[in-house]
């Protein structure tokens, strides 16, 4: 009986009933969208971390770089042992290689219960004096027998005696023996298993499973001048050994002409320039023990972007790309063959070991089609991966994993982001709620006469609130499932279908699951309190009351006091420093920590916010002008103040909830805003301009300073030169030096096109700073933390090792004249600027190695026309072009990356879609609530025009009160969600105010207000005086 006369009523009243369903079917929408919008990003977050690596993984092999040298270990008896027999222990070490083995230290240390037997060590027969002690494990450091140099082809035998103290079984593995030699520092164990060669190792590794290729890769550097045609290159040398299969896995190795054949070699632009050579000219490579490599040339290569091969393997400064113009790349077999035993031979001859010896390495490529979408489950099975890889002879290297490293901080960041996105999504949900318990205010308020005549009918508080709960089960039944395909269309809609269907099926039922009771919890739960508090009311009450009561927030003052604390919280994290979180950095494998705990401050400004406004939209309804006698012949207005004084807090009501969505709307488009023009400044920070123009070393034109007004075209107003390199230069203090990475431009032009900032200049702002090189050719900045390790003071004179390691090397005195943080252009740093003119003054070969441009304005368009025009030029082809569309520090969070743009999209849209609604549940409202009204003033001869008049002025006023209130409050929310994502960027994140945006906000909550009124004049019309006997 209840199910059917709550059925009933529903199907009666459609107006009422789609009002309040669409309350809920926009809570669970939002919702569920939110969470399926998290699915498909976090999805999305596993290919997007490793898409910028050439390489997932490297093995370096530390094997030596010497003969072929093995300590074999065996003793006698092996087995049990009692108290006091005697062990024998036999050690050979045989050197099998073409060197000799020079400074061959043995240690050997027995296990707890084996001792030494004094004066039983014997080197090949002849006994060793041991001082009563063990010789290969003696004083306090264990130190091993130095037993000197063994020749190539010869062995060496070590015997010693232990006796046993106690019961004990024992074998060759309880005794820690290793070797070492000047050329194998490393110690290396007995009896260990012969290492594989770079091709086996590789071998091995590509059938592992998960593992798409895996390829040798071989370095080492050579002196200067150790490639020469009918003359050396100036500078150092680097010699690669890797095969045409690396070449096709790494993009970033360009070949500009010609191929790489076995037994030949590719050279690099720069040394084919320096030399004068090209493909089918022959060159020779001087290794270390002066033998020499005569190599007909296969192909020119530019080798600028391949960060694979140049990227540092050494802890001090690991994966900082420390490019070397002048390169030569054979094939594995030829270095393995020709260059290893030339090192080798080199390292066993000298009096002194190779500085830098090769390093070898197998550069493994996982096939990422395998690796889930969600972040931890990938970095999961690269771990398992990189455990399979490491388990292949293990014991000769360690290895590099890149890529698990970056899904580590995917991981974190990919915990971040959904925590992120659910605290933006929370004002989303607390409107919806707020909605549907307006939409209940309204339906109970309608339905107040029909529960007085159940009441006299019988009808007890139990039989109306189990019609209640049926009803509100009915609409929120239908709303949650309208609200889940809703979710799901929206999210399709701001992220794409391929994109949410990277999640696994797993997370998206549990969203939906999730997001459903979440939308109903709020929804469902604020229409049942809603209509519980009216029904447990006495209804003869409050029918007999003209004025409407406040509402409890405003009697018990939680508007004052949640401002108040809102205030004291933001000021005890302002003096805190709390906004400022923890920068995440790729290459430290550390997530970015944003201070998400502080996004309660723009929900409590919010909501604390919005009931202030609707505080003081009260009192100024309650305080408007008696009428008067000339007011009666003025009806509508005379309505109007009266309907306003009369039902003000009925007024506020609708005000805070449009306040709240205008706020909302606000932030989001101002934080949007304010994201998107971080992104922008952060990448063109990271450019240096809007432009970074590289010429490639493989044109056949040399760029020189000079050149740089070639690159000013259509779209561009200014380009200037900059000659940088990493460790480029030596700066010497009178206390120390170092390795820097000087850049050389012009100080006025570099302020003209490069967005520098006044506080990365601890004294004095960028201008000042840049005026006082240019005016000064011999002045240098320096960067703080450089300046700090050289103890050097602004005013010291520091000396400037230029062109280092060539033969145009020198030594210039620079003043330091003043100090920089960071400087825009340099993603691997600078450490020093001076002018481009001194610089060519001193080195006149140095050439540029980027130009920075910039656009005649901010626009997307004039960017691409930009590109176009340089494209377009006779050597456009061959330039390598940067924009600030295009970059993405190195080191940035991947949370910098995401498209919060969309979830702001999802927030905005439904919050303006729930004030769509507010609007047509308070004008539909005010038509169920005051019908009697209406319809005696029809009968008393007013138009129905002016009856839609006073309908329309209400809801506007309401309408206007929510916009001032919403727009004041927006702002404010804004400086909060702003603050607490600074972290993400290089830069201080910007205030921008969208005004165009802020209009389309305000302007879609005054058009539905519009709209609902027009609706409503239909109805409006229809008011008959036979109204008055029904009552809905």
């Amino acid at each position: 009986m209840f199910f059917r006369y709550v059925w009933a009523d529903l199907v009666r009243n459609p107006r009422r009933t789609l009002s309040t369903v669409a309350g809920v079917l926009l809570g669970v929408g939002l919702s569920c969208a939110i969470l399926f919008f998290v699915d498909g990003l976090s999805a999305s977050m596993t290919q997007n971390a490793v898409a910028p690596l050439p390489i997932d993984m490297q093995r370096v092999l530390s094997a030596p770089v010497a003969g072929d040298v093995q300590l074999s270990l065996e003793i006698a008896p092996a087995g049990p042992v009692a108290p006091g027999d005697i062990v024998q222990v036999t050690m050979a070490f045989a050197n099998q290689g073409d060197t000799p083995a020079n400074e061959v230290v043995v240690r050997a240390i027995p296990a707890a219960g084996l001792t030494y037997v004094a004066d039983s060590a014997q080197r090949d027969g002849e006994p060793v004096t041991d001082g009563a002690e063990n010789p290969f494990a003696s004083g306090l450091t264990q130190a091993g027998l130095n037993v000197g140099t063994v020749a190539a082809g010869t062995a060496v035998t070590l015997t010693y005696q232990v006796t046993a103290s106690t019961t004990d079984t024992v074998s060759a593995q309880d005794f820690a023996a290793t070797f070492s030699t000047r050329e194998i520092v490393m110690p290396v164990a007995a009896n260990a298993a012969e290492p594989l060669s770079l091709v086996e190792l590789a071998e091995q590794i590509q059938t592992l499973d998960g593992v798409i290729f895996a390829e040798p890769l071989s370095f080492a550097d050579l002196a200067p001048g150790a490639l020469a045609a009918n003359q050396p290159v100036d500078g150092p040398v680097r010699i690669f050994g890797f095969d045409a299969a690396y070449t096709a896995h790494d993009g970033t190795i360009q070949i500009a002409s010609g191929t790489q054949r076995v037994g030949e070699a590719m050279i690099s632009a720069e040394a084919a320039h320096a030399l004068g050579v090209g493909v089918g000219d022959r060159v020779t490579v001087t290794l270390p023990d002066e033998s020499q490599l005569a190599l007909r040339v296969s192909g020119i290569v530019d080798l600028t972007q391949a960060r694979s091969l140049f990227a540092s393997r050494r802890g001090s400064d690991l994966e900082t790309f420390i490019y070397v113009p002048n390169a030569v790349i054979v094939d594995s077999a030829t270095f393995a063959n020709l260059v290893m035993p030339a090192f080798e031979r080199a390292a066993t001859s000298r009096g002194d070991r190779v500085k830098t010896p090769p390093v070898r390495e197998i550069d493994i490529g996982v096939d990422r089609e395998l690796l889930d979408a969600e972040p931890s489950v990938a970095l999961a099975q690269t771990q398992q991966i990189a455990a399979a890889v490491t388990a292949v002879a293990g014991e000769q290297d360690f290895l590099l994993d890149n890529i698990s490293n970056t899904l580590t901080v995917a991981r974190d960041d990919a915990a971040v982001a959904k925590r992120m996105f659910v605290f933006l999504g929370v004002p989303g949900a607390i409107l919806a709620a707020t909605l549907a318990a307006y939409a209940g205010l309204v339906l109970a308020g309608a339905q107040r006469r029909e529960q007085a005549t159940l009441r006299i009918r019988g009808a007890s508080r139990r039989h109306l609130l189990t019609m209640l709960a049926l009803r509100v089960s009915l609409i929120t039944a239908v709303g949650a499932a309208v609200g889940v395909a809703l979710g799901y269309g929206t999210a399709v809609g701001v992220i794409g279908q391929s994109t949410l269907l990277r999640a696994a099926l797993i997370s998206l039922v549990t969203s939906a699951v999730l997001g459903t009771v979440a939308g109903l919890l709020a929804t469902g739960g604020a229409l049942y309190a809603t209509g519980r508090s009216f029904i447990d009311r006495e209804i003869n009450e409050e029918k007999a009351r003209l004025w409407t009561q406040p509402p409890a927030w405003r009697r018990y003052r939680l508007d004052v006091w949640g401002g108040t604390a809102v205030a004291i919280a933001t000021l005890i994290v302002i003096l805190t420093k709390g906004f400022e979180g923890t920068p995440g950095s790729v290459y430290a494998g550390r997530a970015v920590e944003l201070p998400l705990a502080l996004l309660l401050l723009p929900i409590g400004a919010w909501v604390a916010g919005s009931l202030l406004g609707g505080r003081l939209f009260g009192w100024l309804l309650t305080h408007v002008r008696e009428m008067t006698a000339a007011g009666f012949s003025r009806p509508l207005s005379l309505l109007y103040r009266m309907s306003l004084k009369r039902r003000a807090w009925s007024l506020v009501d609708v005000a805070i909830i449009l306040g709240m969505v205008i706020a909302l709307g606000t932030s989001l488009a101002i934080f949007t805003a304010s994201y998107d023009g971080a992104k922008a400044a952060d990448a063109r920070y990271t450019v240096g301009s809007d432009l970074k123009i590289a010429p490639s070393p493989a044109s056949e034109k040399i760029y020189r300073a000079a050149d740089a007004s070639a690159f000013v075209a259509a779209g561009i107003d200014a380009a200037t030169p900059v000659i940088y390199g990493v460790h480029n230069v030596i700066l010497r203090s009178n206390r120390t030096s170092e390795v820097a990475n000087m850049a050389a431009l012009e100080p006025l032009a570099y302020a003209q096109v490069a967005p520098l900032d006044d506080t990365h200049f601890p004294v004095g702002g960028a201008i000042d700073n840049l005026t006082l090189i240019a005016n000064n050719p011999n002045a240098v900045l320096v960067s703080v933390d450089m300046a700090a390790f050289l103890q050097a003071e602004v005013g010291d004179t520091l000396r400037v090792l230029l062109a280092r390691g060539s033969s145009e090397q020198t030594e210039i005195e620079m003043e330091l004249v003043g100090l920089f943080e960071r400087l825009p252009g340099f993603p691997d740093g600078a450490d020093a600027l001076m002018q481009i003119g001194s610089y060519e003054g001193a080195i006149p070969s140095a050439k540029p190695a980027f130009f920075l441009a910039q656009t005649s304005d901010s626009s997307e368009g004039t960017l691409a026309g930009a590109v176009a025009k340089l494209r377009n030029q006779p050597d456009g082809a061959s330039l390598q072009i940067e924009t600030r569309l295009t970059a993405l520090a190195k080191d940035q969070s991947s949370l910098a990356a995401l498209n919060i743009g969309g979830l702001l999209q999802l927030d905005s849209g439904y919050s303006l879609a729930m004030g769509a609604v507010t609007v047509a549940i308070f004008v539909f409202g005010l038509l169920l609530q005051r019908r009697r009204e209406y319809v005696t003033l029809r009968a008393q001869g007013m138009a129905p025009a002016t009856i839609r008049a006073l309908i329309g002025a209400e809801a506007l006023t309401a309408s206007a009160a929510g916009s001032a209130v919403g727009l004041l409050v927006g702002l404010g929310m804004a400086y909060y969600l702003i603050n607490v994502l600074r972290p993400l960027f290089v830069l201080d994140p910007p205030y921008l105010v969208p005004f165009g945006s802020l209009g389309t906000v305000v302007g879609s909550v005054l058009a539905a207000a519009l709209v609902t009124v027009a609706g409503a004049s239909s109805l409006v019309n229809r008011l008959r005086a036979v109204e008055l006997l029904r009552d809905e």
